[in-house]
């Protein structure tokens, strides 16, 4: 998404892997059920299964659908670029909120993958 925080994205899997991997054999659970909504969580929860080796499963929820308003389509990514369109002077703090508030219409994992 443009941003210095997006250099982090692997070290964040490894992170996500390497807690999940702690939690459950510290706790010696026998199995293992993730449900991630998000292309961060998703490899960090299958890294962890494959390295621990035990019965797992993972269940995805599925991406939420996009929004619409004013006859354009809209996913989390139009909420992120109308908050520059705002800075810029192209877009009101009206047109903004109108965006941000249809980008997400729902439940469903990261629409921004």
């Amino acid at each position: 998404m443009g941003t210095d925080g997006m250099s982090y994205s692997l070290q964040s899997r490894e992170i996500i892997a390497d807690s999940v991997e702690s939690v459950v054999a510290a706790q010696w659970y026998d199995a293992l059920v993730t449900i991630p909504g998000c292309d961060k969580n998703m490899p960090g929860c299958l890294m962890a299964m494959g390295r621990l080796n035990r019965p797992s499963l993972m269940i995805y929820g599925g991406t939420i659908k996009p929004g619409h308003w004013h006859g354009a389509t809209l996913d989390i990514v139009s909420a992120f670029q109308s908050y520059g369109e705002f800075i810029a002077g192209k877009i009101s703090e009206e047109s903004r909120e109108g965006i941000v508030e249809h980008s997400c219409p729902g439940a469903g994992a990261c629409g921004g993958m």
